[in-house]
C-alpha cells in the first residue's frame, strides 16, 4: 500500500506554528494516558489516522457469536491555541509491530504537511525508583542546542543510553528533515503495574511548561491517592510471603532427637 494511502487525513485545519506532540502504549500507559489527558482538556478534534493493515496483526474475537477482527488505532488530533502555539497530538494504542520506518515517515509526513518546528514523544522510564516518590523526567534530544532548554524546566538529560522504541527512531529521523525534538521520559517504578498516574501528571507538568499551556491536573490526585494504597497493600503481602518462604523456626534445630 502506498504510504499516502496509508495516511487518512479527514479535514485540513489551518494550523499556527503547531508542536507534534506523538504517544504509544509504554510501562504504566504514560504516554497515551497524559496526551489523552491534554486532549480531553483542550477538546482536541480528530482529524487523521494511520491505516494500521501494514503495521499490526490483528486480535480476533468473538462477540454475540460473531467473529470481529480489531486493529491497534493510530489517530492525530488538533487544537487551535488562539494567540499561542497550535497542536497536533497523535495517539496510538502500541508501537507498530512491523514497519517501523515508514511508520515514522508517515508521523513526520504529517511535520511536513503542516510545518511543525518541533517533535515531542512522551514515554516511560522504569527504574528502581519508589512509588512513594515523586517520579524524576528524563530527556533526550536530537539537537544540542536544546539541553539547556531540558535543564530549565527541570529535565534530567540523558547522556548515553541505547534506544530500542518508536521515540528514538522518530527523532533520529525528524534530525535529518530538520524537525527539532524532544523526547521525554517520566520515570516509573519497575513493580508498577497497570497505569501509573502519578508520572502521567508528573511528565504532564514539563509538557505543559514547556508548551506554555495552563491545564489543572487535580483529577490525577485520587487516582494517584488509590495507587499508592493499592501499592503498599501489594507491598505488604509481598513482604509477608517472603517471610513465610524464608523464615526458619530455629526451635525445631535445638530439638533432642527421639529415641
Amino acid at each position: 500500500m502506498p504510504a499516502r494511502a496509508q495516511l487518512k487525513i479527514h479535514r485540513k485545519p489551518q494550523l499556527k506554528n503547531p508542536r507534534l506532540i506523538l504517544a504509544w502504549g509504554s510501562v504504566g500507559d504514560v504516554g497515551i494516558e497524559a496526551v489523552a489527558y491534554l486532549r480531553d482538556k483542550l477538546g482536541a478534534r480528530e482529524f487523521g489516522h494511520i491505516e494500521p493493515y501494514d503495521f499490526f496483526d490483528p486480535s480476533i474475537e468473538v462477540a454475540n457469536g460473531l467473529v470481529e477482527l480489531e486493529f491497534p488505532q493510530s489517530k492525530f488530533y488538533y487544537w487551535k491555541n488562539g494567540d499561542g502555539d497550535d497542536l497536533i497530538l497523535f495517539i496510538a494504542d502500541y508501537e507498530p509491530q512491523v514497519g517501523r520506518y515508514e511508520y515514522a515517515n508517515l508521523l513526520l509526513e504529517v511535520g511536513q504537511r503542516f510545518h511543525v518546528p518541533r517533535i515531542y514523544t512522551i514515554w516511560s522510564f522504569p527504574s528502581l525508583t519508589s512509588h512513594t516518590e515523586e517520579p524524576r523526567v528524563f530527556g533526550v534530544v536530537n539537537d544540542a542546542k536544546l539541553v539547556p532548554y531540558l535543564e530549565q524546566h527541570p529535565v534530567i538529560p540523558i547522556r548515553e543510553r541505547d534506544l530500542i522504541s518508536m521515540n528514538g527512531l522518530v527523532l533520529s529521523l525528524a534530525r535529518e528533515k530538520g524537525f527539532q525534538g524532544i523526547y521525554l521520559l517520566a520515570e516509573v517504578p519497575h513493580y508498577a503495574t497497570g497505569t501509573y498516574p502519578k508520572s502521567c501528571r508528573a511528565v504532564l507538568r514539563v509538557l505543559t511548561a514547556m508548551l506554555g499551556i495552563g491545564i489543572a491536573l487535580d483529577e490525577f490526585d485520587p487516582l494517584i491517592e488509590q495507587a499508592e494504597e493499592e501499592m503498599d497493600e501489594m507491598a505488604k503481602k509481598a513482604s509477608w510471603a517472603f517471610l513465610e518462604d524464608f523464615t526458619i523456626d530455629y526451635g525445631d534445630l535445638f530439638k533432642e532427637e527421639e529415641h
